[in-house]
């Protein structure tokens, strides 16, 4: 386990993912260097000794200069749907542009490792447009020469609450989930919680795998998730 500050870069904080790995990289049983990325100002404290954080508030594109730190760690949760921004061509301007032009930049500052929430479907060769466009990314990211890069592919993303965007579909499919997992039917091979795969990106963090290209699926992130939180608590009680 690191003892002195690990340099670590994120953006897309504020959505499910991304807030709920900054949130357990800010409580991380190790220190981190946090600087997050995102439009709109998101203060946080560590509860970490010898964790900082600093929010670099601002637009994504044009790439901003200074996005990764050498030997350092660039982790991407952005994304958004369709709904959203108002069709295809203007998600992929995020979901895959702005996420390579982001992640190239964070090679050319020498971070070392790459973090990439993508999606369970993630295919360059498949027909639909989410799931291609998702692949296409994580082949671009694949060949920009990180010492690690790791893709970390949920199905569903399960939540507590109000996401205060309007997606019925998501929103019906989320609670249908649920309520299965709830009288005790599997799900772990359709969905996950987004507070584990922000949990297994502090763990990855502390605990980085091999060199090369990783992919991580449902059940990996659980695992993470729960190896994560039993050393926080382990921290917390010594």
């Amino acid at each position: 386990m690191p003892s002195t500050p690990t340099p670590i870069s994120l953006v897309g904080i504020t959505g499910l993912t991304g807030s709920a790995a900054l949130a357990c990289l800010l409580s991380a049983p190790a220190p981190f260097a946090i600087t997050g990325f995102s439009r709109r100002a998101s203060p946080n404290t560590p509860d970490t000794p010898g964790t900082t954080y600093t929010n670099v508030v601002g637009e994504l594109s044009p790439t901003p200069a200074n996005v990764g730190s050498v030997g350092g760690i660039f982790v991407s949760c952005l994304g958004t749907t369709r709904a959203d921004v108002g069709g295809i061509e203007k998600q992929r301007a995020i979901d895959l542009d702005m996420n390579r032009d982001l992640a190239q930049q964070a090679r050319k500052d020498g971070a070392e490792t790459v973090m990439l929430v993508s999606t369970a479907m993630a295919s360059s060769a498949a027909w639909l447009a989410y799931p291609k466009m998702k692949g296409e990314l994580e082949d671009a990211v694949k060949g920009m020469g990180f010492r690690r890069t790791i893709i970390l592919r949920p199905g569903a993303l399960l939540y507590d609450g109000d996401r205060n965007i309007k997606r019925t579909g998501e929103s019906i499919y989320v609670s249908m989930l649920k309520g299965l997992r709830a009288v005790g039917v599997p799900t772990t091979a359709l969905a996950v919680d987004a507070d584990d795969v922000g949990a297994a990106i502090a763990q990855l963090a502390i605990h980085p795998p091999a060199e090369g290209v990783t992919e991580l699926h449902n059940d990996d992130m659980i695992k993470l998730a729960n190896e994560f939180r039993a050393a926080q608590n382990k921290a917390r009680n010594a």
